[in-house]
């Protein structure tokens, strides 16, 4: 074989350098400088997260709060911002130079976080998987096997932030704990078992190589807890009327009947953004979508803690240092009048979230679209329920005298 000459032999060396520098020069790192390690993350139209930059962290990483829709995100310092428009399993990098020496590396994620739990399914794939369900109260309980061998009861909990196991179930189930975790609950916050490597089955659906973390306050009859990071890809349809929860992969065509509003999530759990009135004055906040929690609703610091919430609600009495309230509020096109609920007072934070409970959200077919965050309500068969309202109050008072 003859070979090239060696000008040859440079040029295309030199042609190859330049396509590589040119590749790299469209992958620059944006670059943005602060004074503040404070900085903001606004995802999409409703999510805003205060963000601390740490140059200890390499990288830091964000994971788009709805990663499988097309979002724009904006990372803000005291000096500037920059933009990413994200797409589903794509990355993003950005360089902040704090105080002109440090460099703190953030990424944009735009896919699921390490706490997903991705189902299986077992029967025809991207078929809809159909779970009935059982009602306790205003809760919804699935039957299950864990680790293919142990029946449990499971509440399904849109306001769990992790899946968790009960204290007194633990040594039945022959749960084996590895590790510790903190939890923040109804018992405060205090340290808990945790076991990892689980197994779930739920009718045709499995769950593989999961966490459960160990608590003791779920009733006797409860096994398991399990909430959205199981469906976090999956449109999910609770039909109270039928009984039945739906897992879907597509939006199923009767959501054109329901009543349609957007969601976001912390931990995986979904809020949604309400309207209620007290004595003539609106107030608007998104709340927690908590079907694990058997009453009405709650009013948090992170309401009272903002303007003068705190100062504004009138009280029907003061109980355990929070104000007892009455108030109106507007759900799927519906009012529901004279609710009573407590208000956390914000100089005495308790960290729980403002929500509505099932007592409320069961009055209602739900269909969750987790992939494009949107929530569809239409009222069921349950309307008539009753929820702690001004006339029990009344009742309850007149009671204790």
């Amino acid at each position: 074989m003859q070979n090239k000459p060696f000008f040859t032999f440079v040029f295309s060396l030199l042609f190859i350098l330049s396509g590589s520098v040119e590749r790299l020069s469209a992958q620059k790192i944006p670059v943005l400088q602060a004074t503040d390690d404070h900085a903001v993350i606004h995802d999409g139209a409703n999510v805003k997260i205060n963000w601390k930059l740490d140059p200890k962290v390499r990288p830091d990483i964000y994971y788009v709060n709805l990663p499988y829709k097309k979002s724009k995100i904006d990372l803000i310092t005291d000096k500037g911002k920059i933009s990413f428009n994200t797409r589903y399993g794509k990355s993003y990098d950005a360089v902040v130079i704090l105080n002109a020496k440090d460099s703190c590396h953030i990424r944009i994620l735009a896919r699921e976080d390490p706490s997903f739990i991705a189902m299986q399914h077992l029967g025809i794939q991207n078929s809809p998987v159909e779970i009935p369900f059982s009602i306790i109260g205003s809760r919804i309980y699935f039957k299950g096997l864990l680790n293919q061998k142990e029946e449990v009861n499971i509440q399904f909990d849109l306001g769990a932030g992790t899946s968790c196991v009960n204290k007194q179930s633990s040594e039945r189930l022959k749960i084996l704990f590895t590790g510790k975790s903190t939890v923040s609950n109804t018992q405060g916050v205090h340290e808990a078992r945790t076991s990892s490597g689980n197994t779930l089955q739920i009718g045709d659906a499995v769950w593989k190589e999961f966490p459960l973390t160990e608590v003791g306050n779920m009733k006797a009859d409860e096994d398991l807890i399990v909430g959205n990071s199981f469906f976090r890809n999956k449109i999910v349809e609770i039909d109270y009327d039928r009984k039945v929860m739906t897992v879907h992969d597509e939006l199923p065509s009767k959501a054109g009947d329901f009543k349609k509003q957007p969601v976001f999530y912390e931990q995986h759990r979904p809020k949604f953004y309400v309207d209620f009135f007290q004595e003539g004055k609106k107030y608007s906040f998104w709340f927690l979508f908590d079907t694990g929690r058997e009453g009405t609703m709650l009013i948090g610091d992170d309401f009272t803690g903002q303007g003068k919430n705190w100062e504004n609600l009138k009280e029907l009495q003061m109980l355990n240092e929070r104000k007892l309230v009455r108030l109106n509020a507007f759900i799927g096109g519906r009012e529901f009048k004279d609710i009573v609920t407590n208000a956390a007072d914000p100089l005495k934070p308790t960290g729980r979230p403002t929500l509505f409970g099932n007592q409320i959200l069961s009055q209602f077919n739900v269909i969750l679209d987790n992939k494009e965050g949107m929530l569809y309500l239409k009222p069921n068969g349950r309307i008539n329920e009753p929820y702690l309202n001004y006339d029990r109050y009344l009742k309850e008072v007149a009671h204790k005298k």
